[in-house]
């Protein structure tokens, strides 16, 4: 699978269709406002209707729905699809996190923070793979953080999902198609 191609002082998303999950609020809002700026038609995923009604004006379609729900994502890969055409560029940035100390923290923590952070990212990955393999062009982003490198006492699960998705997922995701992929 290729990268997306560009011409010469072209913008990286102009006419782009994006996916954005966790786009109600913080990066992720701010990732898509920066993809509408470019005029990519964007799919806005996000737990909060309300938030994603205010995240972005023009050309975006607004997908309520938990990353951990692998049917969900996936049905709304497809409604971006039908509405905008194939998706050029996912982008993977839900989160969830617990500040506890893991002697504090309970089975459900993890369970939650796992369910959201990383298996919604490989859901992402798995439905945007699905669509651009076939047609040999597309992007995914997964959205990083220097936690996955080094943790810290109060997140452990945050620290470990962030670390299995850059540590694993992206690269054998990568070594798996024939992209050309970076991980940073």
């Amino acid at each position: 699978m290729r990268p997306s191609k560009r011409a010469e002082g072209e913008s990286t998303s102009t006419g782009k269709v994006v996916v954005v999950t966790g786009s109600s609020a913080g990066l992720g809002r701010a990732i898509a406002h920066g993809f509408a700026k470019r005029g990519a038609r964007i799919g806005l995923i996000a737990r909060n209707p309300e938030a994603l009604e205010e995240a972005l004006g023009g050309q975006a379609i607004v997908l309520p729905l938990d990353v951990s729900d692998a049917e969900a994502v996936d049905a709304a890969a497809t409604r971006v699809e039908e509405e905008f055409g194939p998706i050029d560029i996912w982008v993977n940035d839900a989160m969830v996190s617990v500040f506890s100390p893991v002697k504090e923290m309970e089975p459900s923590d993890y369970k939650r923070v796992t369910d959201v952070l990383y298996l919604g990212f490989v859901h992402g990955t798995l439905s945007a793979l699905k669509r651009m393999i076939p047609r040999d062009r597309g992007t995914i982003i997964q959205i990083g953080s220097a936690l996955s490198y080094r943790s810290i006492p109060l997140q452990s699960a945050y620290c470990a999902c962030k670390h299995a998705i850059m540590a694993s997922l992206t690269r054998c995701a990568a070594n798996s198609t024939t992209t050309t992929a970076t991980s940073r």
